[in-house]
């Protein structure tokens, strides 16, 4: 009786055995995958993550459903500068727009003449003008749409915030309505389309 009772604990011992082993070699299947998730997750909440393009406030430069990468790391390893491009957190979701004024900048807009005679708003940003080569002469002309004051003084940006503006800014709704934007609320810069495949690239 005393054998058999060996023999059978020494076949529970084997089949616990496999078990572990059959359970460590399914674990070690799945830990590529594992790691792979770890390093997904770790990448969207630290380093970057996908970001879509709602409305048509940057048109034409960025289109609505336009896919792209946020890069979180962005203004604690270069900080934010002038014509970034950053996403902003409000309470009612997340805003796409162009820096145009730093902590400490007086920004302005004059409506001076342009080659073809027509009213256009210019950028001056501690008394000198700024070029802004990333809008057409016709967005321009819309810079003081429905936003006065910018046209007609000047705003000192305070120190911790950006003064921001969408790139299409007749439907624009930004730091001309809205006031400067915190540091804090800024998530990061985004520079690249991932999707649409047909507009892949980098953002100007």
């Amino acid at each position: 009786m005393t054998k058999i009772s060996e023999k059978e604990t020494s076949k529970q011992d084997e089949i616990k055995i496999e078990t572990r082993k059959a359970q460590m070699d399914l674990f070690m299947g799945y830990m590529p995958y594992i790691i792979i998730i770890f390093f997904v997750v770790i990448i969207r909440l630290f380093i970057a993550t996908p970001v879509k393009v709602n409305g048509s406030s940057m048109e034409p430069n960025l289109k609505n459903g336009d896919t792209m990468i946020l890069y979180k790391l962005t203004k604690k390893i270069k900080g934010i500068k002038r014509f970034d491009i950053v996403v902003i957190q409000t309470d009612s979701g997340k805003l796409i727009k162009r820096v145009i004024g730093l902590p400490g900048d007086k920004v302005a807009y004059k409506i001076e003449k342009d080659e073809e005679d027509k009213e256009i708003g210019v950028l001056y940003i501690n008394g000198e003008k700024v070029k802004e080569d990333f809008i057409s002469e016709k967005v321009k002309l819309n810079t003081c749409h429905d936003s006065w004051e910018i046209c007609e003084s000047e705003i000192t940006v305070p120190k911790g915030e950006y003064f921001v503006m969408g790139d299409n800014r007749t439907v624009s709704k930004d730091s001309r309505m809205i006031g400067t934007i915190e540091e804090d609320k800024i998530l990061g810069t985004t520079e690249i389309v991932i999707f649409p495949f047909s507009r892949i690239g980098k953002v100007d």
